[in-house]
């Protein structure tokens, strides 16, 4: 499990440079609709799990929250998250680097959590609900999101890479894929009022190279790193044949779709 964390920990390194840069912003946009979900009370401490490079605490920060922590266990993402934050003029923020499965904070710390498209990642997810609900106050608030239904315009990704012998996608041990899994996992650690959404954007390619590009800006990155180079070379040529037929005059279309769950202690 820690030679699997590590080597995660070094895909969103490397991605960390172009990580939520290229193609549409649809970090802030889920940001933003997790929070509309959660109450932000006065003065609330908001611990942000798995933040990249921050939409989490930008879209709290102009919600007027002000007492904002983050943790990612990639440095080049907590470095880079706090030069994003700066620029946006958000400077009293508390960044660290940190295993979501081992939280190194106090019973009781915090009054909201969130965990952005992090859960998927975890080989303890329990362990880590578990951290969340010990880290919360009392009616504390947790708040996540995890990829649903992909694009099915777009399943010719995973058709070509199976064609090509292609390893499964290490990064992924759970996909937790439906509100079911989801609420199961936090009910497990004692979290309450459970209720799941399903939020929905279209974000679209200006071309074939911004999408390549984009593939490289997240954990995809693990998969393609692993691939020979005559095997990466044809799945690219592969993918640039089948994106001729989603063209559209916005560019290339992609859908994509979030469970948003929110909880209470």
């Amino acid at each position: 499990m820690d030679d699997h964390k590590t080597w995660l920990a070094g895909v969103f390194d490397r991605a960390a440079p172009t990580y939520d840069r290229v193609g549409d912003a649809y970090h802030e946009h889920f940001a933003g609709r997790l929070l509309d979900l959660v109450p932000l009370p006065d003065a609330a401490h908001l611990l942000d799990v798995a933040c990249g490079r921050g939409a989490v605490l930008r879209a709290a920060a102009e919600r007027g929250v002000d007492r904002l922590t983050g943790v990612d266990f990639s440095a080049t993402m907590i470095d880079l998250a706090e030069e994003d934050l700066r620029a946006a003029g958000i400077t009293d923020v508390d960044l660290r680097v940190m295993d979501a499965e081992q939280l190194e904070f106090d019973d009781a710390s915090f009054d909201v959590l969130t965990a952005a498209f992090a859960l998927f990642f975890l080989p303890r997810p329990e362990r880590a609900a578990a951290e969340f609900h010990r880290v919360l106050r009392p009616a504390g608030v947790v708040a996540v999101s995890t990829w649903g239904e992909d694009d099915e315009r777009w399943r010719f990704e995973g058709e070509l890479l199976a064609s090509l012998g292609a390893p499964p996608l290490r990064a992924l041990q759970h996909p937790f894929d439906t509100p079911d899994d989801v609420t199961a996992l936090l009910m497990s650690a004692g979290f309450s009022n459970l209720q799941a959404h399903l939020e929905e954007t279209e974000i679209a390619f200006s071309s074939k190279d911004e999408w390549w590009a984009w593939r490289w800006s997240f954990s995809g990155r693990g998969l393609l790193e692993q691939l020979d180079p005559s095997v990466l070379a044809a799945y690219r040529a592969a993918c640039f044949d089948e994106l001729d037929a989603l063209h559209t005059r916005v560019g290339y279309p992609l859908r994509l779709r979030a469970l948003l769950v929110t909880g209470r202690t």
